[in-house]
């Protein structure tokens, strides 16, 4: 059984889980913060789910708040108090903009420390998708995203570098096709399938030309006549070894020319 306060009609909208460390760092909030409003921007709606907690989830929830999406916050305790408290505020101003609270808890259960990680199941369960922004090595925002892939939804992580304690937990997801790299709101739009609101509008300025060497123009042809190909797929299209192939498409994605999918698969970006 679960008890809410405030708006819990969010059945039919498009439901994101922002999740990451409590110890978010300058590069996290930003990130978070331009994610929801991308999303904001992007498609029609959107609302974001987390914790509550210090870090990445009160960041994603103060940044729908100031985007006018509607969000949810999962607690890990009775309704009749806020943990931690410096979020109270936020989270009356949660319900005030029509989203809500959700808990499996009786009004009157106390702060468990377990009840943290048990909550991450419904984080998990009740969004089509999870954004990892920020995470070490290990941690709780992993657990979460290995509970949102066994329920089948969606799992997309930010990449950093490899140096950062915070994006460790990213890059692995990533490195292990365990999550999809997501750059921005319109890279979760396109992945998803989400109609955008407007057109995209053509910028005024002539585009400078795509340079590919010879491995790259392979590629980029063959997934473009072969959508969502698998790694054994472009090996048999291409004749490229496993090594190459690999480090290729790593460049082709942070360029912003191949898109990586769950289950070791790639797309072109049109």
């Amino acid at each position: 059984m679960l008890y809410a306060v405030g708006n819990t009609d969010l059945n039919s909208s498009r439901l994101v889980a922002v999740v990451g460390t409590r110890h978010a760092t300058p590069y996290g909030i930003d990130f978070t913060n331009r994610l929801v409003e991308e999303l904001a921007e992007c498609t029609d709606g959107v609302v974001i789910v987390s914790g509550l907690a210090y870090g990445i989830d009160v960041a994603a929830h103060r940044a729908a708040v100031r985007c006018g999406l509607p969000t949810v916050g999962v607690l890990a305790h009775g309704l009749n108090t806020i943990y931690p408290a410096d979020h109270r505020a936020t989270a009356a101003d949660m319900v005030r903009k029509g989203g809500m609270l959700l808990t499996e808890y009786i009004t009157s259960e106390p702060v468990h420390k377990g009840n943290f990680v048990a909550r991450n199941r419904i984080v998990a369960g009740m969004a089509d998708c999870l954004v990892v922004v920020e995470s070490a090595d290990k941690g709780g925002a992993l657990i979460t995203a290995n509970l949102a892939a066994a329920y089948c939804r969606d799992v997309f992580a930010v990449p950093g570098r490899v140096t950062d304690r915070y994006s460790a937990g990213c890059n692995r997801l990533i490195s292990a096709n365990a999550a999809t790299l997501v750059r921005s709101g319109a890279d979760l739009c396109d992945a998803m399938g989400w109609p955008l609101k407007v057109a995209e509008v053509a910028e005024t300025s002539p585009e400078l030309p795509i340079v590919m060497n010879s491995q790259e123009e392979l590629i980029v042809k063959f997934l473009d006549a072969n959508e969502d190909a698998g790694i054994s797929q472009i090996v048999a299209g291409t004749g490229l070894a496993v090594g190459p192939l690999m480090s290729t498409l790593i460049d082709l994605e942070f360029r912003g020319l191949v898109l990586s999918l769950p289950g070791s698969r790639y797309r072109k970006i049109k």
